[in-house]
């Protein structure tokens, strides 16, 4: 999903491709903190979210949760982090989107009502539908059953 944000940035300084791949690391934390616990399994699940969807290293994937985690700590509220995203990432895309932020809000294989409720406004700013939600949930719990 993100090989295409990868080769729009590719040709822009590495400073600007942290900064967007920071923005999608901070909007997993806000994710996992959104419960107000945030777990060294959460930290675990956006790592390796990071891994697979920008293909870095452990130790850059540990760097870029660390910057997301800077980043989420000084964004007033979430539509800032969808806007940024949501210019990057081309619609048909964002489905792996809504699955990589389920897969954080399950880490705990447990959803509170705040993770719910985040959830339901975030996959509207990043313009998705309910439906596309749940079918992203249902396949995070489906990979979560099987492993």
């Amino acid at each position: 999903m993100f090989k295409k944000l990868r080769d729009l940035l590719s040709t822009a300084e590495d400073e600007n491709s942290i900064n967007i791949e920071g923005i999608f690391a901070a909007l997993l934390v806000r994710a996992a903190k959104i419960d107000h616990e945030y777990t060294k399994q959460e930290q675990l699940e956006i790592e390796s979210v990071i891994k697979n969807e920008f293909k870095v290293s452990d130790t850059e994937a540990s760097k870029l949760r660390i910057l997301g985690e800077q980043i989420e700590e000084t964004t007033t509220d979430t539509v800032q982090l969808t806007r940024e995203i949501k210019k990057e990432i081309p619609f048909d895309e964002r489905k792996k989107l809504a699955e990589n932020l389920w897969s954080i809000i399950l880490a705990d294989k447990f959803r509170s009502d705040e993770e719910n409720s985040f959830m339901r406004t975030c996959v509207k700013l990043i313009g998705l539908s309910d439906v596309d939600s749940a079918m992203a949930r249902n396949t995070v719990i489906n990979r979560q059953e099987t492993n």
